[in-house]
């Protein structure tokens, strides 16, 4: 490898270059600039848990990076936060992603997270199986948002096992632990919540009818402000380099990993034992295929007036192109 003197050295500076590496290719100043920070927004969810166990491993300290996380109990103030660029990225869906582009906000999906949500009866109701719901009132009142990822996973889960998603009545429950409520009370006739509160409700009685067991992806991704795209390229990749590290890790060993992804997501101490840890992908993103089916099922409902482009929606790596 050549060697440089301080002289020479300081003048390939001057140029924008730097000493040649080992490889025998130039790196431009950026190469070597400090690592810039990165805050990343969660949910109490487990498509979290890869996130979280990259902090507890050290996987992104190891990878030169230092994150973030930011867990929101509220979702419409996780995407505030996005909009407003306080969170670099956030863990979130594809029907956030296409909304937020349709209304021209600048993200792009990075990643899809693996999920698990449930169709889950109230200890109240007269539907106790997949067989009784055909049987059930002319409508069941089940509590999720219309405009939601909630209701896109329902209607695509009964669909899978030929059940009539048309039988849903929505009632409106954003706040999450308040529908798993209602529902526990009887309330609610049904509810389509996320792991681990599904575990929370049938510890309290409920009944867990279906859930995306039956589907071969679910629509949960990480997205990235456009910001945090242009100015922290590296940062991200890095950040995706941790994150496919934890989930070799939790693949290897789910249980190892319970009572950290209690602690840290503060969830209740009595769901570590029953959580449902599903089984994760390293990251990649969305196919053409499952932003097209997510966009279309909007566009029914008059979510949006026009198809995405996936490259509008998705950002492939590398990030720095």
């Amino acid at each position: 490898m050549p060697r440089h003197t301080p002289m020479l050295a300081a003048l390939l500076l001057v140029l924008g270059l730097s000493a040649v590496t080992a490889t025998g290719t130039f790196e431009g100043p950026s190469d070597s600039a400090e690592p810039m920070p990165l805050t990343i927004g969660l949910m109490p969810a487990v498509d979290s848990i890869p996130l979280i166990v990259a902090e507890a491993e050290g996987y992104f300290l190891e990878e030169g990076i230092d994150v973030t996380l930011e867990v929101f109990r509220d979702q419409l103030l996780r995407e505030a936060s996005l909009q407003a660029n306080t969170i670099d990225a956030t863990v979130s869906d594809l029907v956030n992603a296409i909304r937020s582009w349709a209304n021209g906000a600048d993200y792009r999906v990075i990643s899809s997270t693996q999920g698990v949500f449930s169709i889950v009866t109230s200890p109240n109701s007269e539907i106790g199986s997949l067989e009784e719901w055909p049987l059930a009132p002319e409508t069941v009142t089940t509590g999720l948002l219309e405009d939601s990822i909630i209701n896109y996973t329902a209607q695509r889960m009964l669909e899978a096992v030929a059940l009539d998603p048309s039988r849903i009545e929505i009632i409106p429950t954003i706040q999450i632990p308040v529908r798993m409520e209602m529902l526990v009370a009887g309330e609610l006739e049904a509810a389509v919540l996320p792991e681990p509160i599904t575990r929370m409700a049938t510890a309290a009685g409920a009944t867990e009818l279906l859930s995306t067991d039956v589907l071969d992806w679910t629509p949960g991704v990480l997205i990235a402000t456009g910001r945090a795209l242009r100015e922290k390229p590296r940062e991200l990749e890095a950040l995706l380099r941790a994150y496919d590290r934890a989930v070799d890790a939790v693949n290897a060993d789910p249980d190892a990993f319970r009572d950290v992804v209690v602690a840290r997501a503060a969830l209740p101490p009595p769901t570590a034992p029953t959580m449902r840890i599903p089984a994760y992908r390293p990251a990649s993103v969305p196919t053409a295929g499952q932003v097209a089916d997510v966009a279309q099922w909007m566009l029914g409902l008059g979510l949006i007036d026009r198809l995405p482009p996936h490259d509008a929606v998705v950002q492939s790596r590398p990030f720095d192109r």
